[in-house]
């Protein structure tokens, strides 16, 4: 269903927390989501126009490590057979904002190969405690033409944020900037992997991070 408001309440104790499946034009407001088996909050089979904001996510993954993301946007290409009939999943033009996601067995936010043109800002997040086998970095970005700006991290399991070309023609053209990585671990504060069509501005801080600020140079505004 879509043009629904989802705000003020608290959902635990499921496998997965808020499902969206072909949803438009929804609010997603002021939830708590924990103690969750799988995924805190999902946007899935061409759900496009949301709004995720201003929720609290934590402690997710507790049926197993590798699927406790916190906020989940799109399908793995390896799952496209299943859930969008072999196409990708073009979960589109989503809003993640204000949101705090902690105390997640895999990435506080992963947005997959076949979305595009989402905004990811003014998130905080929390990577203690993540599990090796659920993830190694706060935010995963395989979708394209994102914007990644204004985050707050601490403690990430081993990169800041990250993006991988799982599909050919995906994991490009995104942008970080504005954000802030207190790494306090082995990896990057961003890392591009390919670089592609990633750009990185030099206005993002960086501390504890021991391979470096970023995978690739930076850009002035």
């Amino acid at each position: 269903a879509s043009w629904w408001v989802v705000q003020g309440f608290t959902v635990r104790n499921s496998q997965k927390g808020v499902m969206v499946d072909g949803g438009n034009h929804l609010v997603i407001d002021s939830l708590e989501v924990y103690d969750i088996g799988d995924e805190a909050i999902h946007l899935r089979r061409f759900s496009s126009d949301n709004v995720v904001s201003n929720n609290v996510v934590h402690d997710t993954g507790h049926r197993r490590a590798k699927f406790g993301e916190g906020i989940y946007v799109g399908t793995a290409e390896s799952n496209w057979g299943d859930i969008t009939g072999g196409e990708p999943d073009t979960s589109d033009r989503n809003l993640i904002e204000g949101n705090t996601i902690y105390a997640t067995s895999a990435e506080a936010v992963d947005i997959k190969e076949g979305t595009s043109d989402g905004i990811l800002r003014g998130n905080s997040f929390d990577g203690a405690g993540m599990d090796s086998d659920g993830g190694d970095s706060w935010v995963d970005v395989k979708g394209k033409g994102w914007l990644i700006e204004g985050n707050v991290g601490i403690n990430a399991p081993h990169d800041g944020f990250q993006t991988h070309e799982i599909v050919d023609g995906w994991g490009t053209d995104n942008v970080f900037r504005n954000n802030t990585a207190t790494v306090n671990a082995a990896g990057y504060g961003f890392s591009l992997t390919p670089e592609r069509g990633n750009v990185v501005w030099c206005d993002n801080v960086v501390t504890g991070a021991r391979e470096g600020y970023a995978s690739a140079n930076c850009v002035n505004q």
